[in-house]
């Protein structure tokens, strides 16, 4: 099994966990951004980090979806949501994000 099945696997296992205990709540996901924030604030978590952080998140949300026609352009949408709504590495004084960059994020009609 190569490297990248096994993280499908790994994924799939994890999905149907998470599923089990529902784990898929708001307060969750905004626990979740503040813990990264505050391990970026003090230098704990570094961009390559947060990039896997949010390429398992994308991953769980891809497999929820399988069923969708255009996956790239479901991807390409998903990434520049996640990147929109989690703290942004640089500055360790950095807020979270610009509310400008959500909108255009959750824009559908936004072009990139």
């Amino acid at each position: 099994m190569s490297s990248m099945e096994q993280r499908a696997a790994g994924a799939r296992e994890l999905h149907r966990t998470i599923d089990f205990l529902g784990l898929r709540a708001h307060a969750t996901t905004v626990g979740l951004i503040q813990l990264c924030e505050e391990l970026l604030k003090v230098g704990i978590l570094d961009a390559p980090a947060l990039e896997r952080i949010k390429d398992s998140i994308r991953m769980e949300l891809t497999l929820s979806q399988a069923r969708i026609s255009n996956q790239t352009l479901f991807d390409e949408t998903l990434r520049r949501r996640l990147d929109a709504i989690f703290p942004h590495c640089g500055s360790p004084k950095e807020p979270v994000g610009e509310i400008h960059d959500l909108e255009e994020a959750l824009d559908p009609d936004a072009t990139h």
